[in-house]
């Protein structure tokens, strides 16, 4: 019988989700003439009857199989919900996003002798993510200790969100799916491909024939550009609440040994304010002036740098995380180095555009990723 199959159709016709549109036929003139009221006098054969129709139904047209098969692979061992009015899932803020994922995680309280250990969905877009993180870490290393009972669930609760990526797998796959046919239904056909080029990453390899057609059947006119999550970053997170207290906890055991040096002039405080360029505008001259700057040559390869491959970077206005975000780049977007700070921690770089913003230098390679666009402001082939 079918691998998936969430109201049983494929079941009650007695066919495999492999079977041709002349078998489903065959298989239901067969069961219908069984189950027929009229010659079966069963008390449930209209009942039965009934469901062999349906079934047929949906397995009969392409495209209701299509979206049976997809809703079943997604609500794998679920209850399936109306598959033909599917609404499309938001995150907390509510609002709609091709970027969405769903998080999985633990959270304990200790209390005295007894304990509260809750866990948590939460779906949201990959800048909210950390925060979420940080605050499960926060509660998990400051209050899950205090219970007796509790002390080694804590201890699980910790190893459980470590593994964050892995315990959040099958609410992906669901989420995607949904969301990809309920876009469909919605008639915003590039998002529903998008989130079905996205969902391949949760589903089994041999699963994903089914995404490609349903990508390969949507009135597309352009390519699809899906944003891969790293949710293993998703661990740094687990590991800087106690990395965070280690400090914290070293700094107040050493201050009374160390020097008191209130006029201190070596650290630099990039929090000014940083606009975009577009052409010769300059940026402010407050930040520019603690910025090594690199020279912008058009025509030079040598300083031209790509985001890292399986990486999505976040393009902020300034040299600090405190700075708001310009724009996210997905891995191996090409872009131009035009400086750094002196610790060479942080690149400004210069997009297509021609706006500059600021990427930490882990997220960088050097050499040119994708293909750079022809009206591209960062390169210019020397004819």
């Amino acid at each position: 019988m079918s691998k998936y199959d969430g109201f049983g159709y494929y079941q009650i016709l007695g066919v495999e989700h492999t079977a041709t549109a002349a078998e489903i036929k065959e298989h239901y003139r067969e069961q219908a003439k069984k189950w027929h009221p009229d010659y079966n006098k069963a008390e449930n054969a209209l009942e039965v009857f009934q469901k062999i129709s349906v079934a047929y139904d949906v397995l009969s047209d392409e495209n209701k199989r299509l979206t049976y098969d997809l809703a079943s692979m997604a609500y794998e061992g679920e209850n399936l919900p109306d598959i033909f009015a599917l609404k499309i899932i938001t995150g907390e803020d509510k609002k709609e996003s091709t970027e969405l994922r769903c998080i999985e995680y633990d959270t304990m309280i200790g209390m005295g002798y007894g304990y509260k250990r809750e866990h948590h969905k939460k779906i949201c877009n990959m800048s909210q993510a950390p925060a979420i993180m940080f605050r499960a870490g926060l509660i998990n290393w400051l209050l899950g200790w205090w219970s007796i009972k509790g002390f080694v669930q804590n201890i699980q609760v910790i190893k459980y969100n470590l593994q964050v990526e892995k315990n959040s797998r099958a609410s992906n796959k669901k989420l995607l799916i949904h969301n990809a046919l309920a876009y469909q239904q919605e008639k915003k056909y590039k998002e529903a491909g998008v989130c079905a080029e996205q969902a391949k990453e949760y589903v089994a390899q041999e699963d994903e024939y089914l995404l490609d057609k349903f990508i390969k059947e949507l009135p597309l006119k352009e390519n699809l550009i899906a944003t891969k999550w790293n949710e293993k970053q998703l661990k740094k997170w687990q590991y800087a609440v106690p990395t965070l207290l280690v400090i914290i906890i070293g700094i107040f055991a050493a201050g009374s040994l160390l020097p008191q040096n209130k006029g201190d002039k070596s650290i630099i405080d990039y929090y000014q304010e940083v606009r975009g360029q577009r052409g010769g505008n300059s940026v402010d001259d407050m930040v520019v002036s603690k910025i090594f700057d690199i020279p912008v040559d058009i025509e030079d390869e040598k300083m031209l740098y790509h985001i890292k491959s399986g990486y999505t970077a976040k393009v902020l206005y300034g040299p600090s995380e405190r700075f708001d975000t310009m724009t996210y780049l997905t891995d191996q977007t090409t872009v131009r180095l035009t400086g750094m700070t002196p610790d060479n921690s942080w690149y400004r770089i210069m997009l297509d555009n021609g706006d500059m913003g600021f990427v930490e230098k882990e997220y960088l390679e050097k050499g040119v990723g994708k293909h750079i666009p022809e009206n591209s402001k960062i390169y210019k082939a020397v004819q």
